[in-house]
């Protein structure tokens, strides 16, 4: 135990200086490229929004897609899912990853979440602007959700497993770490509970395939949407959000029976 503990620290502190590291690395280049007159905030948002810090983050998330997979620290396999219906998993995982978006969505405009976090809100918006136009579908919408299913399921979930700590616990553990690497209170529980339904689906079916198909729908979603929408939105009517509850919680229950069903894994 106290050997796979060692291996699991290591797996993840490699995985934060890669995936990490080397966006910091891009920011800080990119800041001493900005214009001497600018203060240091200014040439950090400088630096943050620049072309050169968001290649350095393409390419931080590919080098550890490939060191963690190339090394085999992880493995990309299908697990116990049934082969003859894996294109019907690939639509399971599609329903999950888009009832869980829209229900989610509908729950946070109906509290208002904009309202009881206003500052937070205008960070977000800079945070998601990585996934504005092709470059940020690419990057932010395939790439780095691949990357955060390679961490927090399969290092750190994995490990954990391997450590014969209880699937629920470990579950809980990765969940929860995931939500606060995301460093946001309004997404906060939301991303707990996304960490909940990937990392079930990777103990349930021993692969890391169903949670990556659900986050890269859930964040292409979000960055194809934002991509069609050229203006803010006007206000809209809470009927809507309701609606979009209504309509989405039964697909994403529906996904999710399909996978807890013995027929979706091998016997």
């Amino acid at each position: 135990m106290k050997k796979q503990l060692w291996i699991t620290t290591k797996q993840i502190l490699l995985f934060l200086l890669l995936s990490q590291g080397i966006i910091i690395l891009g920011i800080l280049f990119a800041m001493s490229m900005a214009p001497h007159e600018l203060d240091v905030e200014a040439r950090f948002e400088y630096a943050d929004n620049s072309f050169i810090a968001k290649l350095f983050y393409v390419l931080g998330n590919i080098v550890t897609i490939a060191i963690f997979l190339g090394k085999r620290y992880v493995k990309l396999s299908t697990g116990r899912l049934e082969h003859s219906k894996l294109w019907k998993m690939v639509c399971m995982a599609a329903l999950v990853s888009w009832g869980w978006l829209f229900t989610e969505g509908g729950i946070l405009e109906l509290i208002e979440i904009d309202k009881l976090f206003p500052d937070e809100m205008e960070e977000l918006e800079q945070r998601y602007s990585i996934m504005e136009g092709i470059y940020g579908l690419i990057a932010g919408g395939i790439v780095a959700p691949i990357v955060e299913e390679i961490g927090f399921r399969g290092v750190l979930m994995g490990g954990l497993l391997r450590m014969r700590c209880k699937p629920w616990i470990a579950i809980a553990i990765s969940a929860l770490i995931f939500a606060f690497y995301h460093d946001t209170y309004t997404q906060l529980i939301g991303t707990a509970v996304f960490g909940i339904i990937t990392g079930w689906l990777y103990w349930r079916t021993r692969s890391l395939i169903p949670g990556m198909i659900i986050h890269v729908v859930n964040n292409s979603t979000i960055s194809i949407l934002g991509m069609l929408s050229s203006e803010e939105p006007e206000d809209t009517s809470k009927i809507v959000y309701v609606l979009f509850i209504i309509i989405f919680l039964p697909l994403l229950l529906v996904g999710l029976k399909w996978f807890a069903s013995p027929k979706a894994l091998r016997k």
